[in-house]
């Protein structure tokens, strides 16, 4: 079984405006359909609950008829009053405790907890703010055999990632979602 580690979210126009200005949110949603339709036949997704992805993978794996036991939400309990209604629709979901009332310290709490949580494969990485970077960090620290996918072409902070190290160039040319997540789980 493929086990992915899935960092997204689409940016805010009140946060650091670049990743705004370069995310391409149509890009975003079609990266996501495509991971889901990919890996959950045969596979989990594990994932940080946002409050625009959540609803994407929820519609996406209802719209597929695929399996949602094989999807792992987190959530900090420090956001448990902005929590999407989706959640209702996630058998695996995880709540981590807050910390301290420290926004800071329950992210990365909870995003420890989240990518110890199993062995991956992969962490693909798909538009993004800024906790894309922090999540990247972490995920090459404590996953050191795993790969790290940035999709470029989603913009936001997964194409800065990308401008970063050195990556396969269709993460940054391929549109065809499905096409390039079957294409590059099916050769390893």
């Amino acid at each position: 079984m493929i086990d992915i580690f899935l960092s997204a979210s689409i940016p805010l126009p009140d946060r650091d405006r670049r990743f705004y200005e370069t995310a391409d949110v149509l890009a975003i949603r079609e990266a996501i359909k495509g991971l889901v339709e990919v890996i959950l036949p045969e596979g989990r997704i594990t994932f940080g609950g946002h409050p625009a992805i959540t609803p994407l993978i929820a519609f996406f794996v209802a719209e597929a008829g695929l399996n949602q036991d094989r999807l792992t939400i987190f959530q900090s309990r420090f956001f448990e009053n902005e929590f999407s209604e989706a959640n209702s629709q996630f058998h695996d979901v995880r709540l981590v405790d807050a910390v301290d009332g420290s926004r800071e310290r329950s992210l990365h709490e909870m995003r420890k907890a989240m990518i110890e949580s199993r062995r991956f494969r992969a962490a693909v990485f798909i538009g993004g703010m800024e906790g894309l970077f922090d999540e990247a960090e972490m995920f090459s620290r404590l996953q050191p055999n795993a790969e790290v996918l940035p999709v470029a072409s989603t913009g936001a902070a997964a194409a800065d990632l990308f401008r970063g190290g050195d990556f396969p160039p269709k993460l940054q040319t391929e549109l065809t979602y499905t096409t390039l997540f079957r294409r590059h789980f099916a050769q390893g």
